[in-house]
C-alpha cells in the first residue's frame, strides 16, 4: 500500500510541476512575441524567455504576412522529463510593427 501511495504522490507532483512549467512557457512566449513584434532582437527575447521559464527553454521565432510567431519549448524538470522525454511547448502570435521602410523588423533587424 505504501509504495502505491508514494508512486501516486510522485505522479501528482510531476503533474503539478508540468502545470507550472506550462504557465511559465505561455507567459514567456507572450513576452517574447511582444518584444519581437516591437522590433527588438531575438537575443533580447531569448534572454527574457530564459528569465521567465528557465535556462532549458528553446526559443524559435519567425514572421509571415506581417505577423510574428514565437514557439518556446522545454523538457519537464525531474525524472519524468528525462526518462520519458516529456516536453512542453507554448506558441504566441502578434502583429509585427512596421519600421520606417514599411517592412516588419524581427530578430536581428532584418526585414
Amino acid at each position: 500500500m505504501l509504495p502505491a501511495l508514494v508512486a501516486l504522490l510522485g505522479l501528482l507532483l510531476a503533474g503539478a510541476t508540468a502545470g507550472v512549467l506550462q504557465l511559465q512557457l505561455e507567459k514567456a512566449a507572450q513576452a517574447a512575441v511582444r518584444q519581437l513584434g516591437r522590433g527588438e532582437t531575438e537575443g533580447r527575447a531569448a534572454a527574457t524567455v530564459r528569465a521567465i521559464a528557465g535556462d532549458a527553454v528553446h526559443l524559435s521565432a519567425g514572421t509571415a504576412g506581417g505577423w510574428v510567431t514565437v514557439r518556446v519549448a522545454a523538457p519537464v524538470p525531474g525524472p519524468w522529463g528525462l526518462l520519458a522525454g516529456w516536453t512542453l511547448a507554448a506558441e504566441a502570435t502578434a502583429p509585427a510593427e512596421l519600421s520606417g521602410s514599411g517592412t516588419a523588423m524581427v530578430g536581428d533587424g532584418r526585414p
